[in-house]
């Protein structure tokens, strides 16, 4: 069943032009494998710093796709 998105999720979607899943899924796939705090540094530059979350809020967001994976 898919997660309902929060606002914060769906403003970095626009941001990005691409949905943050994949923004976020690139990212750890890659080698080296970016950290979760790494990731938030650079959303926040991509964004413009219109979406600045900590690197545990995108481990609570997306760490089970990850696993799912």
């Amino acid at each position: 069943m898919p997660q309902t998105q929060t606002p914060t999720q769906m403003l970095a979607d626009v941001l990005l032009g691409r949905p943050l899943v994949e923004y976020v899924g690139e990212k750890r796939s890659g080698r080296p494998r970016w950290s979760w705090s790494l990731i938030a540094e650079q959303l926040v530059d991509d964004t413009g710093g219109k979406v600045a979350v900590t690197g545990e809020t995108l481990r609570l967001w997306f760490g089970d796709d990850e696993t799912a994976s």
